[in-house]
């Protein structure tokens, strides 16, 4: 099995719906879970020569980080099928 680390970005709509969704999609994933993980708040961008500039919302800033397993980027990805958020997707190579 591969790793995959999940990245929620831009904005959430906290309604009713959303939690129901969220709840759903969540529940249909939990056998692939390797870290459920936590939301993510005052972000910074620390450029290589040392500049730090807070990350804002129109940056699209990630907004929480979760780590799956799965076979495959194919397999990893059709795991987001009815998720509510937008999602990066990264494949964890181990070293």
């Amino acid at each position: 099995m591969t790793k995959f680390v999940l990245l929620a970005h831009g904005t959430m709509d906290l309604t009713p719906e959303f939690r129901q969704a969220h709840q759903a999609w969540w529940a249909s994933m939990q056998g692939h879970v390797i870290d459920s993980g936590n939301p993510l708040v005052n972000g910074r961008d620390v450029a290589k020569h040392g500049q730090v500039t807070e990350i804002t919302e129109p940056d699209q800033p990630a907004l929480g980080y979760s780590i799956i397993e799965a076979d495959t980027l194919e397999d990893a990805l059709a795991l987001l099928q009815g998720c509510p958020m937008d999602m990066w997707v990264y494949e964890a190579v181990p070293r």
